[in-house]
């Protein structure tokens, strides 16, 4: 708020592309990677900068509900009030100047009051951070993340709607200007599963391991981005781990079980083409494994036999035997 907040706004305001993690987006198009001497205070003097930036406004959201949490869990009620009135202040300032109600979509606002019409993950990280009610969700989500045309490619999703003008279709290595990227995948969970999208998650994650899984098999280790379209990995370095974790993490969702607070989630599916698969989880509550055989699921805590059921279903117990 001392140095990005220049236009009073209560946004924070990016001054150039390496602010936002999104490298050569068409979003910061002409506009310097850095700032003048790699001082983060300093906007460049060029172009209509600074932009009123929507995504990094959104991780402030998220930040103060955080601290909102941890003061309150901390006794400190008064800390936490005022963290709280401070989200609902950005959260209102980033719909204000930022949301454009004709095109359901987030963009930076520029120095004169026009907003950057490029349809990106700027968007869909303000959708991570929920800051938007699920009134409005569903009205983005319609327009922009469930289009084909737009996000929901064969494998989403793509970091520049597919349809956009300013989409670039070199792919490139590195390219938040088009490529679906990996990061982008690994965040999914958390929105997605926010707003009610289980299903739809489920093909974002089945579509990230069958192409992960397609890139080992010939011999492509975890790179950064994929394309949209076919699923093919961008040659780059190697061993990118946001890679890894989307694999891993996506693999305990579809196939294993999983902590969250004082639940256990299990994932009971079988991998495709697989006739049967084991997975074991284990942490200072006991052991957990689910084994698939065929159409057969059984669940077992601790060695004792919890569940048996036929079918693909999701089930939630806690450190024992009670489902919930």
């Amino acid at each position: 708020m001392l140095y990005r907040n220049t236009r009073g706004t209560g946004l924070c305001e990016a001054f150039c592309e390496f602010d936002t993690g999104h490298d050569t987006s068409p979003r910061f198009h002409g506009l310097p990677q850095e700032c003048p001497e790699r001082d983060a205070r300093v906007c460049p003097p060029v172009g209509n900068l600074p932009y009123l930036a929507p995504d990094l406004s959104a991780n402030m959201y998220g930040g103060r509900i955080a601290l909102a949490k941890m003061a309150a869990i901390l006794g400190r009620t008064k800390e936490a009030a005022a963290w709280d009135v401070k989200a609902v202040m950005i959260r209102s300032a980033i719909l204000k100047h930022t949301f454009d109600s004709e095109s359901m979509c987030f963009y930076d606002l520029d120095s004169q009051g026009n907003f950057v019409r490029v349809r990106g993950d700027a968007m869909i990280r303000v959708l991570g951070e929920h800051v938007v009610d699920q009134v409005l969700f569903e009205k983005i989500y319609a327009w922009q993340i469930k289009n084909p045309n737009a996000f929901w490619t064969p494998y989403p999703l793509p970091s520049i709607a597919a349809d956009d003008p300013a989409f670039v279709h070199e792919l490139s290595p590195n390219s938040w200007g088009g490529a679906a990227q990996a990061l982008t995948a690994l965040r999914a969970p958390r929105w997605f599963e926010y707003y009610g999208k289980f299903a739809d998650l489920q093909h974002v994650m089945l579509q990230w391991v069958n192409a992960l899984t397609q890139a080992h098999a010939a011999g492509q280790f975890w790179f950064q981005q994929l394309n949209p379209w076919t699923g093919e990995f961008t040659p780059s370095k190697p061993s990118y781990s946001p890679s890894m974790l989307v694999m891993i993490d996506f693999v305990t969702r579809l196939y294993g079980v999983r902590r969250q607070g004082n639940s256990l989630i299990w994932g009971c599916d079988l991998p495709i083409n697989a006739s049967s698969s084991r997975f074991v989880y284990e942490d200072n509550h006991g052991r957990f494994e689910i084994l698939s055989e065929g159409n057969q699921r059984v669940l077992t805590i601790n060695g004792k036999q919890i569940y048996h059921s036929a079918g693909t279903f999701q089930l939630v117990t806690d450190n024992r035997t009670s489902v919930n």
